[in-house]
């Protein structure tokens, strides 16, 4: 995208600025009632929602993350602290890098010292 490239830009903008869902599928049809109309059918055939105006901003504020966090969580092997993590995610870097990666191969049944701590976990006081 250009410095000049205005129309490059207000797409950007409209993408950014575009609703978490289409306004044109959505109705009001009286004080207590909102009909959502879905874009495609849902498995059981549903092609619309009725929600009061309350149900309509829970299902609203689900779609936004929770403040300070970060949105992508890993679980399982993809954890940070799961134990197979270097097994896991072996493919994703060099090993002629670092040397570490393939004794963590060599030995996947290899357990941690009971008693050891990673660095990070140290007390203040244990620090040099």
């Amino acid at each position: 995208m250009g410095a000049h490239d205005r129309a490059g830009l207000e797409r950007l903008l409209r993408y950014c600025a575009r609703p978490p869902f289409a306004l044109e599928r959505l109705e009001r049809l009286d004080a207590e009632r909102v009909v959502y109309r879905l874009p495609k059918p849902q498995r059981d055939g549903t092609t619309a929602l009725t929600l009061t105006p309350l149900e309509l901003i829970d299902h609203l504020a689900a779609l936004i993350p929770p403040p300070r966090r970060h949105r992508h969580r890993y679980h399982g092997v993809l954890a940070p602290n799961s134990p197979r993590r270097a097994a896991a995610v072996v493919l994703g870097r060099d090993l002629t890098d670092d040397p570490s990666a393939s004794a963590e191969l060599a030995a996947p049944g290899r357990a941690p010292a009971p008693n050891a701590r990673s660095p990070a976990r140290y007390p203040w006081v244990m620090l040099p």
